[in-house]
């Protein structure tokens, strides 16, 4: 009787065991590994309001429509599309126009 009564606390045991076993593993969450080389910087976003004027010649633009109403610009990090602002003519020759618009990071 004691034989049997062992045996099934062992079954028992070793269930339970089993179970709770398999039930941890797969819940349990990945370590990282403190050894890494990897690095990661956040860079906050960024934006800043900017103007560009520039002259166009007239020969290549010859009439206010065909003026560009819209500029890529770049600057260091920075990068967005200015909208035409104003359109001035300088010279017979030449149109001054400006730029503007935000651009960002």
């Amino acid at each position: 009787m004691k034989k049997k009564l062992m045996i099934g606390l062992l079954t028992v045991v070793a269930c339970f065991t089993l179970g709770s076993t398999s039930f941890a593993a797969s819940t349990t969450t990945p370590t990282s590994n403190n050894n890494s080389t990897e690095s990661v910087q956040a860079v906050p976003y960024a934006s800043k309001y900017v103007t560009v004027q520039q002259i166009l010649p007239k020969s290549q633009y010859p009439t206010l429509g065909d003026i560009p109403t819209t500029l890529n610009y770049a600057e260091n990090e920075y990068f967005g599309v200015l909208q035409l602002l104003s359109m001035d003519r300088q010279t017979g020759y030449t149109w001054t126009v400006t730029y503007g618009g935000f651009i960002s990071n």
